[in-house]
């Protein structure tokens, strides 16, 4: 595809053509191509190796006597076009160039030649790694980006891996699976994580995925703007919420080519909100694991900067590398602090919180590379309405906090995990699942931590008392934050689907009671 553009904006008499890729291998093969279908020479220049021209027949780069220096290729591309023959010139990393003013005013006086049709069938392109053009040249100058390598170009070097390293046919798998896996690499990137891995296993097969996935890790950090995670959580680590994980199951093959064959599209996104600790995060994590996809977190205390216009760029560049990476999952934890400028943007920081978010409601809406987007809140006051849209997500689901029998299952699974649940009975899990009505997710997991602390202080196994003994001693959030939470609950109904198909406990009336402070005193004669 995209050299037939390539080859449309030549036939349409483009003067100038800069084309924007770290790919040179691959955009001398497509100048190659459109040069053949064109039936055109071509010639490329770079400083190192001077001008070379293409020879079709033996497939090979044959030196020029001329144009070794930037100011002699220009002078060689202005004679050239007097003897109207027809040619393409790849200049290579030319734009280490375009800061001198001769250079620049000889390759528009090139661009005006050609659209006043004193030139014809000649074309430039500019090869270059960044998109840097001179005000003088916007005008006439067609951009294009060479996207990455898609399917094909990485099975063109899987195999050149397999040769290489000599690898039997039983120990190559050329599966759909283990190519998507190396999408969102660069082809010097993607030839270096096949050879690695043929080089390391003697073999390229789906049981190499994750090796090939943690290359992917080399482009993270070159971002700075995104974390990578190695999620260990399963969803069968999360207690309780059933809704959400039956959601999320369902579209668990939905990036699959029999999803796209099937008629399915891609989700979008999630937002998940709720209470500080009733497992918003963790389901971000299971999910990434569960579906085998990269899990990318943006924080977004690292997309603002102090220079104008920098929090736009590196917003845009994380989401650019999101992309690259697709199919992914983008995990942005607690956005509305990251757009906690919203209430005020324009009079405290000239409106950069609204551009950033205006950057990224548009991608979410116009996006089309599979990046499933799992956005998590604690306050839905601090959200922006434009996010709360449909379309943007697939769905909003509120987190409450979970209930008797929730509450049992997640005793058992950090119990499980630390190899003590064969110790309790179900009498004595049920028992320590009432006595902590009220505690969220994280707070029962600090319980359960807290009493292997006094077990062992004591010298004795962990049991029900120990359990008891922490919870007893704890203030849960819902203690404290009661009015927020009736609020929230009240604010979800009909806007957000419940994450758990439970119906939410009533809280202890003592907790909405707010307590009187020292200074408040008392009044002997005000009735109680």
């Amino acid at each position: 595809m995209f050299v037939v553009d390539l080859e449309r904006n030549v036939r349409a008499s483009a003067p100038i053509i800069q084309i924007i890729s770290h790919e040179t291998l691959r955009i001398r093969a497509c100048c190659i191509q459109a040069a053949s279908d064109l039936e055109r020479d071509l010639y490329v220049w770079n400083l190192p190796q001077g001008l070379r021209k293409y020879d079709f027949e033996n497939s090979s780069w044959e030196p020029e006597d001329e144009g070794e220096q930037p100011q002699e290729i220009l002078e060689w591309l202005i004679e050239s076009s007097q003897d109207q023959f027809e040619f393409i010139l790849l200049l290579e990393d030319f734009h280490h160039f375009l800061n001198e003013h001769t250079l620049v005013s000889r390759l528009r006086a090139f661009a005006i030649a050609v659209a006043s049709r004193e030139i014809n069938n000649i074309t430039v392109f500019l090869s270059q790694p960044i998109p840097l053009l001179p005000a003088e040249l916007e005008k006439e100058v067609q951009v294009m980006e060479m996207p990455l390598p898609d399917t094909d170009d990485l099975k063109v070097l899987m195999f050149q891996a397999k040769q290489r390293y000599e690898l039997d046919d039983r120990d190559y798998q050329e599966s759909s699976v283990l190519v998507e896996s190396a999408l969102g690499l660069s082809t010097s990137e993607a030839q270096l994580a096949f050879s690695k891995t043929a080089c390391q296993f003697k073999r390229l097969t789906e049981s190499e995925i994750p090796f090939i996935v943690k290359e992917k890790e080399q482009v993270i950090r070159k971002s700075g703007h995104l974390e990578y995670f190695h999620p260990k959580a399963t969803l069968d680590d999360i207690g309780g919420l059933d809704n959400l994980k039956s959601w999320l199951n369902r579209r668990r093959q939905s990036f699959t080519q029999d999803a796209r064959d099937f008629g399915l599209e891609t989700p979008r996104g999630v937002l998940l909100l709720g209470l500080p600790g009733t497992g918003k995060s963790l389901a971000a994590k299971a999910v990434a694991n569960a579906w085998q996809l990269p899990l990318l977190r943006l924080d977004m205390g690292k997309i603002y900067g102090g220079i104008v216009g920098q929090s736009e760029a590196n917003i845009r560049s994380a989401l650019q590398t999101a992309e690259a990476l697709a199919p992914s999952i983008l995990w942005i934890d607690e956005i509305e602090k990251g757009l906690s400028g919203m209430q005020s943007s324009g009079a405290t920081d000239g409106g950069t919180t609204s551009r950033v978010l205006g950057t990224f409601l548009t991608w979410m809406q116009e996006k089309e590379k599979p990046v499933f987007v799992v956005a998590t809140a604690n306050h839905i006051a601090q959200l922006p309405p434009e996010l709360l849209r449909k379309g943007r997500v697939d769905e909003i689901f509120f987190v409450d906090l979970p209930v008797q029998q929730e509450r049992q299952d997640i005793i058992s699974i950090h119990l499980k995990r630390r190899n003590r649940l064969d110790d309790f009975s179900s009498s004595e899990l049920n028992e320590l699942a009432v006595a902590s009505k009220g505690f969220t997710g994280a707070e029962l997991e600090e319980a359960v931590k807290e009493a292997m602390f006094l077990a062992f202080d004591e010298g004795h196994q962990l049991n029900k008392n120990d359990i008891l003994k922490s919870i007893q001693a704890t203030s849960p959030l819902s203690s404290t934050m009661a009015e927020m939470i009736q609020d929230t609950r009240a604010w979800a109904k009909g806007r957000a689907v419940a994450a758990s198909s439970a119906e939410p406990e009533a809280l202890d009336p003592s907790g909405i009671k707010k307590p009187r402070l020292k200074q408040e005193g008392e009044n002997p004669f005000v009735k109680k």
